[in-house]
């Protein structure tokens, strides 16, 4: 389980009234995804809210 401060997440806005979240880890390095070192992501839905982005960006770290 990995520790929300490890993380930056921006949110921004798609188009008007959809809204993705950007989840970047805080350290250089980056994170590692089977073999392959992800510098951020992106959460794979759009959300209704600015505040539904976050928590869903939120809940795929804690899943990390």
């Amino acid at each position: 389980m990995a520790n929300l401060s490890q993380y930056s997440i921006v949110t921004y806005e798609r188009s008007r009234g959809h809204w993705r979240a950007a989840i970047t880890p805080v350290r250089l390095s980056g994170l590692n995804i089977r073999g392959q070192t992800v510098n951020s992501f992106v959460t794979p839905d759009d959300f209704v809210s600015e505040s539904d982005a976050k928590f869903a960006a939120e809940k795929i770290i804690i899943k990390i």
